[in-house]
């Protein structure tokens, strides 16, 4: 009898064990994935706010420049890029390894230009004049010139 008690407490005792250690394996899985869906949330939206400054940008005129920031994401290395032959705007950031893309259509004329940029780091997008047509561009420069 004491024996068949011994052995059922162990029974259970580990029964136990492998619940927990299976809730503890599943939590931080859940972690992991609400990690990354957070980061992808905030290059999303970062690349939503790039394009819709880039048209404000534009709508003001020649000369017109407005300082842009990166969002805080621990680790984080952006790169932006204005694709002016596509009229494309493409941001891609690093985060840990991890690499997230954005491709978002412009809705006005856009210079070809590349920019890196680190978590928090500031940039400025800018209207430029090339020829007899004004476009959008980016740049690193303190004061947007």
């Amino acid at each position: 009898m004491r024996g068949q008690l011994s052995l059922d407490l162990l029974f259970a005792f580990v029964l136990v064990t492998l619940t927990m250690l299976n809730l503890i394996y599943l939590a931080n899985n859940e972690m992991a994935h609400a990690e990354s869906f957070d980061v992808m949330a905030k290059v999303r939206v970062f690349s939503a706010e790039i394009v819709d400054h880039t048209a404000k940008v534009y709508a003001v005129g020649e000369g017109y420049s407005l300082k842009e920031e990166a969002p805080v994401i621990s680790g984080a290395v952006f790169n932006v890029t204005f694709d002016g032959t596509t009229n494309k705007i493409i941001v891609n950031a690093t985060v840990d390894g991890k690499r997230y893309w954005i491709v978002k259509n412009s809705t006005v004329p856009i210079a070809n230009a590349s920019i890196s940029v680190t978590s928090g780091g500031s940039f400025w997008i800018k209207t430029v004049k090339i020829g007899d047509m004004l476009y959008a561009n980016i740049t690193n420069s303190t004061n947007g010139h």
